[in-house]
């Protein structure tokens, strides 16, 4: 009778390694979006921020919003 083990053991070692592999893409995404989405709220505040200093200058200089 042929002892099946080793290759059991290599199969589970495989599919252990395309698991892990599959959680590391997830995370790798995961983070790639919550690093996007920091990024977009900075430059969404940067754009307020702009928006309202050229709204100053504006009030400043006395230029009518049309």
């Amino acid at each position: 009778m042929v002892d099946m083990r080793p290759e059991l053991l290599v199969r589970e070692r495989v599919r252990s390694y395309l698991e892990e592999a599959e959680q590391l893409r997830y995370s790798r995404r995961l983070r790639a979006l919550r690093r996007a989405s920091r990024l977009e709220s900075r430059a969404e505040r940067r754009m307020v921020a702009a928006w309202r200093r050229a709204a100053e200058l504006r009030g400043t200089l006395g230029i009518a919003d049309n």
